[in-house]
Order: C-alpha cells, then sequence, then structure tokens
C-alpha cells in the first residue's frame, strides 16, 4: 500500500513502508503468490481460464502482504478485472506479469497499465518488474509505483551496459563490475525521477528522454494521442 503525498501528473510520490515512491526493490527479495504463468499473446479463452486459476491461488494465500500478480495476457479488461480480484481479497501490492513482452508492444503497454490504474484504490502499489532504465520515467509518470534491479542483472550477465538512456554491448572500459555499474546507473535513474516530481517536472524529464529513443518516443506520442483525459485528470493547471 502507498500512502500519497502529492501528483506530479499521474505520478505518485508518496511512502511505500518508510521508502519514498517511486522505489527500487532488489528482486531477489521480493516474495510474490503463486500464479499461473501466462504467454502474452495466447487466445482470450485460454487467458481467462489461466487467470481464474491464478485467482483461486490467491485466495489460498494467508499472507495478504505478499505481492500479487495481475495475470490476463494481452487483455486489458481481464488485467482489470483480475487486479480488482486481488484488491478485494485484500491485497494492496499488486505486479504486471509479461512486462517484457509490455515494453515491446506500446500500445498494449499502456492501456493495460492505465485501464488498471484507474479502476484500482489509489492506494494499491502497482509493480513493474525488469523495466529498462530509460522507460523508466515514463512508466512512473503513467501510475507505476515499484520497479526491481531484475533488468539491470540481467543484462550484466549478457554483457550489457545499462545506462539510463539506452543498453549498449559492453565493449567500454569504464567498470570491472558490470552488474554493479548497470545497478548504480538503475538507482540514479529512480532518484532522477523522484527529484523531479518533487519539482513538478516529470513530464518534462519524459519528453526529454523520449528525444534520445524512437520507442520511447512512440510510447509519448500514443500516451498524448489515446489517454489525454488520464493525462489531464491529474495535470495542475497553473
Amino acid at each position: 500500500m502507498i500512502k500519497i503525498n502529492s501528483h506530479d501528473g499521474p505520478a505518485r510520490l508518496g511512502k511505500y513502508g518508510e521508502e519514498l515512491t517511486p522505489i527500487l526493490l532488489d528482486y531477489k527479495q521480493v516474495t510474490k503468490i503463486e500464479n499461473i504463468a501466462t504467454p502474452f499473446k495466447i487466445q482470450k479463452e485460454i487467458a481467462e481460464e489461466y487467470m481464474e486459476k491464478s485467482l483461486k491461488l490467491a485466495q489460498l494465500e494467508d499472507n495478504k502482504n505478499k505481492i500479487a500478480v495481475i495475470q490476463g495476457a494481452q487483455y486489458s479488461d481481464l488485467r482489470v478485472k483480475c487486479a480488482k480480484e486481488l484488491e478485494k481479497m485484500g491485497y494492496t501490492t499488486l505486479m504486471f506479469a509479461n512486462t517484457d513482452e509490455l515494453q515491446r508492444n506500446p500500445e498494449d503497454l499502456l492501456k493495460i497499465i492505465i485501464e488498471t490504474r484507474e479502476n484500482i484504490n489509489p492506494t494499491t502499489a502497482l509493480y513493474f518488474p525488469f523495466a529498462t532504465t530509460q522507460i523508466i520515467p515514463i512508466l512512473s509518470y503513467i501510475g507505476i509505483d515499484i520497479f526491481d534491479n531484475s533488468r539491470a542483472i540481467y543484462e550484466a550477465k549478457n554483457n550489457n551496459l545499462m545506462t539510463n538512456t539506452n543498453i549498449y554491448p559492453f565493449n567500454y572500459n569504464i567498470t570491472e563490475n558490470l552488474e554493479e555499474e548497470n545497478i548504480k546507473q538503475l538507482q540514479f535513474t529512480i532518484k532522477e525521477v523522484q527529484e523531479n516530481m518533487k519539482n513538478k517536472t516529470l513530464r518534462n524529464l519524459t519528453e526529454q528522454k523520449a528525444t534520445t529513443h524512437p520507442e520511447l518516443m512512440t510510447l509519448h506520442r500514443l500516451l498524448d494521442k489515446n489517454h489525454m483525459n488520464y493525462l489531464l485528470k491529474y495535470t495542475q493547471l497553473y
């Protein structure tokens, strides 16, 4: 559960436990409930069947402080249904499944996250694992509260350097510990987002990032084109 102190657009600056949001978790320490892993591109009937099985497993879990998983594949209505049912069971931190695929499908990513955010309790925290550094500002802007270090570790194992603007094959002699450097870049990105949220300039940061990465520019344009009412709902008028 998140205690919201202020908004910067839809972004939520607040506290998750004792940590300032958005926060960065060590994925090795994350405890989530059992669920049925579901492919992203799958027939809706099968996706719904797997989602219902995941909800049954969630109902059996006694510890509602664990992180629950929002299943539903590519279907935003199933994701919303799953999230609302998990809330009714008492879960207050919800994790999106299929985040790697979502990052490759910007229209689905925006639709699923925004529709979920609009249909659940404002104090419910949303967790997006395996995010790249460059996408974190815009994910925070649309309402994600929690990230983790799994992508930084994955890229290090594949000998890739992850900066706060891109991912590069590691051929720069700047560090002896690639995993440590990637996590530092990730930590800097989170801190940068927090500071911009405090100053009400997160939108400026997301626009700046969009100019450095074609996929982020696509994401930004789709956000403004398809979800302007959502943005205006939370945007302060000066």
